[in-house]
């Protein structure tokens, strides 16, 4: 049993590796328009922001430590941003959860390329499209913030160091 395991999860490395090596070099001119050149389409703080209050609100605010006034305030926030964005955001989860189950694993097939290919574009544009929200986001949260507050949230909003870079 463990053997099958570990060659499914082989099969799986495989299949992202493989899904890297074709969307990498069409993903690297794109990646400035959703998400900048040092990091890609989900190292954008605006993105990276609403991940974290979308997923992660309690732990977030409080590392933040948000006053309970900011904390209606940004609640008014993002009730207004879902709501305005309520289709794109919904298309974006999905796209994200499918993501995460294609490089999670759990299957032993070898994927599609055109497939993951076409995965990856429609996550490209689909940022391109709601950047510019993430953008606002971004910039209207951080206006209700301390200069203490604004130099955590960057912290926090970087991206995770790989290893040896």
């Amino acid at each position: 049993m463990k053997h099958a395991t570990i060659h499914r999860r082989i099969a799986t490395l495989g299949v992202l590796a493989a899904a890297i090596a074709i969307v990498l070099p069409a993903s690297l001119s794109a990646q400035r328009g959703a998400g900048g050149a040092r990091g890609g389409m989900f190292n954008d703080p605006g993105i990276r922001l609403w991940t974290q209050l979308d997923e992660n609100y309690e732990e977030f605010t409080e590392q933040l430590t948000i006053t309970e006034e900011q904390g209606e305030s940004i609640a008014t926030l993002l009730t207004d941003f879902r709501e305005k964005n309520e289709q794109g955001l919904e298309e974006y989860s999905e796209m994200r959860q499918s993501m995460g189950n294609r490089a999670g694993g759990g299957g032993g097939g070898g994927g599609n390329r055109q497939a993951m290919q076409a995965t990856f574009q429609r996550m490209q544009t689909l940022l391109e499209k709601l950047g510019p929200a993430f953008e606002k986001l971004h910039t209207d949260v951080g206006e209700l913030l301390t200069a203490d507050q604004t130099k955590k949230l960057a912290e926090l909003l970087q991206p995770p160091r790989r290893p040896g870079g």
